[in-house]
């Protein structure tokens, strides 16, 4: 049995992640400040997980009853509000890194960092993208995203902080949710919505651009495989499926699982978005054997049970 951080453990993958941790018999402590976590996400583990609301950048090891054997840093600010606020993106995705990092430092803890695959920009070609392709931040997110990365080198170089960095592709599945105060409109979880509530459906662009989308449970299954890896030298790893998936498809899927047709508007495209995304995952399976299990039809098909679910509990 180990002893867990997760910052922003509230949140989406956060909670999936913490609840699988605690099946695993570990101890889970969660930090989240609730800009988008939910505390519904873990109400079944109240009594079973230590709890603490506040920012990733406030971080004090004084407040931890223990020392932590790992931290699983994914609070973060949304990368689609990191142009309109540049600077909370910096608050939270560079100073909550050196945050987590000097209490690794402190506990001799190892850090799972879970950065962006965005860093990479659009890929060009028919082949995909990987870990030597070169980076191309086309927003403060992505760039933020970056620089946490390079505090993670370094913090291995000069003080022997081990860490594993995961670059994610798109993640979606329960829990998932729109957030319009924080400009946070997930793909999938958007579409669903929409599709559920019999909203319209905006499609920014030719709905063309393409995503590489990774089931939440695939995700957290590769983020707990990464801590349990000898991989401790801030070395980067992407998470993905190494599938492109068009938006006008995504929005299809949803629609035929449904069983409903949407009423699509097209508005402009977003600025800094990506247009084509296609990761590949094999430096990740050969390393520590992450595969993804779950295809689109069966993640999205699930999400929607869920959100029908809760829905009907609201």
């Amino acid at each position: 049995m180990s002893n867990f951080l997760v910052t922003g453990g509230l949140g989406f993958v956060g909670s999936h992640l913490t609840e699988e941790l605690h099946n695993a018999g570990h101890e889970v402590t969660v930090l989240d400040n609730l800009s988008n976590g939910d505390l519904n996400n873990l109400s079944h583990l109240r009594n079973k997980i230590t709890l603490y609301i506040s920012n990733v950048e406030q971080i004090k090891s004084t407040i931890f009853n223990r020392k932590f054997d790992g931290i699983f840093h994914l609070a973060t600010a949304p990368r689609s509000s990191s142009l309109s606020n540049p600077f909370q993106d910096i608050e939270t995705n560079c100073k909550g890194m050196i945050s987590v990092l000097e209490l690794a430092k402190k506990d001799n803890a190892k850090v799972v960092f879970t950065s962006n695959s965005g860093i990479y920009g659009s890929k060009d070609n028919t082949s995909s993208i990987d870990e030597n392709s070169i980076n191309n931040p086309t927003t403060p997110y992505d760039a933020n995203k970056l620089v946490s990365e390079y505090y993670c080198k370094i913090y291995y170089n000069i003080y022997n902080v081990c860490s594993t960095i995961l670059r994610f592709a798109t993640v979606y599945g329960e829990r998932q949710r729109v957030n319009e105060s924080l400009n946070w409109k997930p793909l999938v979880a958007t579409f669903v919505k929409n599709v559920l509530d019999n909203e319209n459906v905006t499609i920014n662009g030719d709905g063309m651009q393409t995503r590489d989308l990774l089931y939440v449970k695939d995700a957290v299954q590769g983020v707990i495989k990464a801590m349990e890896s000898s991989s401790n030298s801030a070395e980067i790893f992407l998470l993905s499926t190494n599938t492109e998936t068009s938006v006008n498809k995504v929005l299809k899927s949803i629609e035929n699982i449904v069983g409903t047709k949407a009423n699509v508007i097209h508005s402009d495209f977003l600025k800094g978005d990506i247009m084509r995304m296609r990761y590949s995952y094999s430096k990740a399976k050969n390393n520590f054997g992450f595969e993804p299990n779950y295809s689109l039809e069966k993640g999205i098909t699930r999400m929607i049970e869920y959100t029908r679910k809760n829905s009907r509990k609201e």
